[in-house]
C-alpha cells in the first residue's frame, strides 16, 4: 500500500491518501472504507466500481444531487433487452416484462448514517448483497434512481475491455 501512495505522490497528487485494504466482498470492502470514515464522517459517500473506468463527472455530481434530496441514489440505464425465464432444463417458461427494469451501476451515493447503518444491520443478520443500494433497501430506507450511462461499462470481460477501449479511441476526452 505504501507503494500505491508513494507513486500517486510521485505523478503530483496532493490530495490526502488513504489507501484501506478491501475485503474478501465488494460489500466487505465498502463497510471497511466506511469504517475508516467514522473519526470525521462525511455527510454523503460516493460507491464506485474500480471495474466501470468510465465515469463521468456528469454522473457523479447527478447521484451527489439525487442522494442530497432523497439520502440513497444509484445510477441506472433502462434494460435494453429481452429477459426469458428459463428453466434448469433450459426451457423458456415465460418473458420478462422490462417496461419498469433497470440496469444499475455505480456509482451509487449516499447519506453516511444510512450506509453504515446498513452495513451494521448487514453484518448483525449476515445479509450478502450485490450492491450497496440493496443493503438501504433491506434497511427500509428509499433508493432514488438517476440517469447512468450506456458508455458506464463494467469491464468483467475481455469483450467488456474491448468496447472500453473501442469507446475511448472514438472519444478520447469525453467518454
Amino acid at each position: 500500500m505504501l507503494e500505491v501512495a508513494r507513486e500517486l505522490e510521485g505523478d503530483g497528487w496532493r490530495k490526502a491518501i488513504d489507501i484501506r485494504l478491501g475485503g474478501e466482498r465488494r460489500q466487505d470492502s465498502v463497510r471497511l472504507g466506511l469504517q475508516s470514515l467514522a473519526k470525521d464522517p462525511p455527510d454523503f459517500v460516493i460507491v464506485h466500481d474500480g471495474a466501470r473506468p468510465l465515469i463521468s463527472d456528469e454522473l457523479i455530481h447527478a447521484g451527489l444531487e439525487a442522494a442530497r434530496q432523497h439520502g440513497a441514489a444509484t445510477a441506472a440505464i433502462p434494460v435494453r433487452h429481452t429477459y426469458k425465464h428459463v428453466d434448469r432444463a433450459g426451457f423458456v417458461h415465460g418473458t420478462v416484462e422490462r417496461s419498469d427494469l433497470m440496469q444499475v451501476q455505480t456509482p451509487q451515493v449516499f447519506r453516511y448514517d444510512w450506509i453504515v447503518a446498513a452495513h451494521d444491520k448487514a453484518v448483525r443478520e449476515r445479509i450478502v448483497v450485490e450492491g450497496d443500494a440493496e443493503l438501504i433497501e433491506k434497511l427500509g430506507k428509499p433508493v432514488k434512481v438517476f440517469t447512468g450511462s450506456y458508455s458506464n461499462l463494467k469491464v468483467a470481460t475481455r469483450e467488456d475491455a474491448l468496447m472500453v477501449e473501442a469507446l475511448l479511441a472514438a472519444h478520447p476526452v469525453s467518454v
